[in-house]
């Protein structure tokens, strides 16, 4: 009968047993459906939206159900980084956070073991004890009394050393179950099954208390942070409660101050070739340095080659100044200002009529700019040339246009400079320096005849030339005086006799020129004649006169 209760006993300890471990297997499961329901419900993730053309923080914020004063606090580069001017300017491309959203994240459940059932023990019918016969009691004798011993003088007890307190030991988790209860046999066997059973169990519980806990120590995402690098390249990442950066969420490039300063020169009109020089130049400040600045960008456009050859009358003031010899209203002009100064000294020299490739180019206009000579001082210089040429020989002035198709504006340049103007001109007529000489002494030449009102008309280019290529060009105007007085006479001897009376002819006599000869003795040849016909005409006139006075009245 022993055995079998302590077999039963155990049986019942297993059940126990069991029943303890669903319980706790139960209970973790509940910690664990928690612990994910804390994760999923405590995520959450930015909402961001990408600057298009147009696009204003307050238009965003209205979108998006929100202020513009919670953007700027999701938002701190606006504050930090001047491009961006405290939120009143935004680039397109720009990524702007309006604020974070819940989002739930089911975590990957851990499987959950299923223990082997263990077959529960079917008891035994205990067998009902067979009653036995009670015997009939016997009386027992009636003692005798004992004289009482007289007591002895007792010592006085020493105190004994209180015993240190024993640590209670700590209670088996199942202790009706006990490694070799019940000896051997089958009832030991089934009390090892039941233990290494229970063990097992024990164990995959403590594993799944360790992932539990492990999964709760991980750090969670509590927002964004952003990451620069070189390149203008942007990072988002997730920020991690433990100051770890998790998940990437989006990356893109940043070319805001890029993009703002070369805005600024766009609007210079400077051309596509020169904004591309610049462009270069940028893209190495930005694989130089994260996230570089405005002031940056410009410092490294100033120094470069690119700038000081398109800007070169900023570098001579500079250097002018840097060497003590500045001079009154020098100053260094913003690309802006220099590329206007440059438009203002075209417009006026076009509304001057002044030549094409006449202080055009680049190199001319600076150095308009470089000797520091104002828009307004230009215009002035300009309107001087143009009073100079009105209040000049106009006779000279008609022959050079007439002559050779000069412009007023071709001789306003050449009074405001006769080197850039005789280059302008020759541009178009490929001139020599004698050529140009020989152009502008005949033009007074011929300026002299028309003063002394010879011919008609003038003299023509061919014959003014001829005079100044014959040396008489000093001479020319006295002649042409002379020739002018004698033209009438000559013409009406020229007729008498049917001959034609050439305008140059009595100029190229005077002047010794070509033909000159022949016209003289022409000249002398036909007034012998008028004069011994007028000799001949007085003599008959005499003889008649004469014989009428002989004659008596009748």
């Amino acid at each position: 009968m022993g055995a079998y209760d302590d077999f039963y006993s155990s049986v019942i300890s297993v059940q126990t047993a069991a029943q303890q471990d669903a319980a706790e297997r139960a209970r973790f499961s509940q910690m664990q459906a928690a612990n994910a329901a804390s994760q999923a419900a405590t995520k959450q993730v930015p909402v961001t939206v990408t600057v298009k053309p147009g696009d204003t923080l307050s238009a965003i914020a209205k979108k998006n159900n929100t202020t513009v004063a919670e953007i700027l606090d999701l938002n701190p580069k606006f504050e930090s980084n001047p491009k961006y001017k405290g939120g009143n300017m935004i680039w397109s491309g720009t990524t702007v956070n309006v604020g974070y959203k819940n989002e739930t994240v089911t975590p990957t459940p851990t499987p959950t073991p299923t223990p082997t059932p263990t077959p529960e023990p079917t008891p035994e019918p205990t067998p009902e004890p067979t009653p036995e016969p009670t015997p009939e009691p016997t009386p027992e004798p009636t003692p005798e009394p004992t004289p009482e011993p007289k007591p002895e003088p007792k010592p006085e007890p020493k105190p004994e050393p209180k015993p240190e307190p024993k640590p209670e030991p700590k209670p088996e988790p199942f202790p009706d179950l006990i490694p070799g209860a019940g000896g051997a046999g089958p009832d030991a066997a089934a009390n090892a099954a039941v233990l290494d059973q229970i063990a097992a169990l024990t164990a995959q519980i403590a594993a799944m208390q360790a992932a539990a806990a492990a999964d709760a120590a991980k750090p969670k995402v509590t927002g964004a942070r952003t990451v620069r690098k070189t390149g203008g390249v942007v990072e988002v990442y997730q920020q991690m409660s433990d100051g770890s950066l998790g998940n990437l969420i989006e990356s893109y490039k940043d070319f805001g101050a890029r993009d703002s300063v070369m805005k600024m020169f766009e609007n210079t009109g400077l051309g596509d070739t020169f904004i591309k020089s610049l462009m270069s130049t940028i893209d190495k400040v930005y694989e130089d340095n994260i996230m570089p600045t405005d002031e940056q960008i410009l410092n490294t456009i100033y120094t470069s080659d690119a700038y000081k050859t398109r800007f070169a009358a900023n570098e001579a003031i500079r250097k002018r100044i840097a060497d003590g010899k500045g001079r009154p209203g020098d100053r260094l002009l913003a690309p802006a200002e220099y590329v206007a100064a440059e438009d203002g000294y075209r417009e006026i020299m076009q509304e001057a009529g002044l030549p094409e490739m006449f202080y055009d180019q680049p190199e001319d206009l600076g150095n308009l700019i470089a000797n520091s000579i104002s828009v307004g001082e230009f215009t002035a210089r300009v309107n001087i040339a143009q009073n100079a040429l009105q209040k000049a020989d106009q006779q000279i002035v008609k022959s050079l246009k007439d002559y050779y198709g000069l412009s007023s504006g071709d001789l306003v340049a050449y009074l405001l400079d006769n080197e850039k103007a005789f280059d302008a001109i020759n541009s178009r007529y490929q001139y020599s320096t004698e050529q140009v000489k020989l152009m502008y002494t005949s033009a007074e030449v011929g300026g002299a005849a028309a003063r002394a009102g010879f011919g008609d008309t003038g003299i023509s280019r061919g014959f003014a030339e001829e005079i100044t290529k014959a040396g008489k060009a000093k001479s020319a105007e006295a002649v042409f005086q002379g020739a002018a007085r004698e033209q009438d006479d000559y013409r009406r001897l020229m007729s008498l006799y049917g001959e034609t009376a050439g305008t140059e002819d009595l100029a190229r006599e005077s002047l010794g020129l070509a033909g000159g000869t022949e016209v003289g003795i022409k000249t002398k040849k036909l007034a012998s004649r008028e004069r011994a016909k007028f000799q001949q005409r007085g003599a008959i006139d005499r003889a008649s006169l004469g014989s009428r006075l002989r004659t008596p009245d009748v």
